[in-house]
């Protein structure tokens, strides 16, 4: 365990961003090279994979969130959510859509997002959704794109934290 752990945080010190000399770090997880969150939480053993997949789907419910596919056979609920990032007192704001995979077993699910694209809402910005990663791989490095950079990754991160959190929070009732 002691190994895994020690394994699992070697793995992901490169990628905790710091760029702006800020103190405290921004972490996004990565995997091969994409911006990847990839947890498993244990459950209440008297949960059975049906209640959990019902969960899911429920979790799925609202504005910000759709399911693209699900498999109740296989367990697994996949779909999009997109939150909404204000960077500062600029007026400007990103919208984030990633792409959240939970998949389900007795007293356990597996959650997966992936796919972080960015889309920015600022005169003389094309309003394209595209994917965080070259500007993430900037930023790491000292070269970040414009002064919204940094609030965006943090809310990038509160973001995915946060829908994982309320997942966490329906897949407990």
């Amino acid at each position: 365990m002691i190994k895994k752990l020690l394994f699992t945080f070697l793995l992901l010190m490169p990628f905790i961003g710091n760029a702006q000399g800020n103190t405290s770090p921004i972490l996004l997880q990565m995997h091969n090279g994409k911006v990847y969150f990839d947890n498993v939480y244990a459950l209440n053993p008297a949960f059975k994979k049906a209640d959990l997949y019902a969960k899911a789907l429920n979790w799925f419910k609202g504005d910000e969130k759709a399911v693209t596919n699900a498999n109740e056979k296989k367990g697994e609920v996949t779909g999009t959510y997109t939150t909404r990032i204000n960077i500062g007192t600029t007026g400007n704001y990103y919208f984030v859509r990633v792409v959240v995979d939970v998949i389900v077993y007795d007293a356990t699910y597996e959650v997966k997002v992936f796919d972080v694209y960015e889309k920015p809402i600022e005169k003389g910005i094309s309003n394209e959704y595209s994917k965080i990663e070259y500007r993430w791989w900037d930023f790491r490095r000292g070269k970040p794109w414009s002064g919204d950079d940094e609030p965006l990754f943090r809310g990038v991160s509160a973001a995915v934290n946060n829908a994982m959190d309320s997942l966490g929070n329906e897949m407990n009732k």
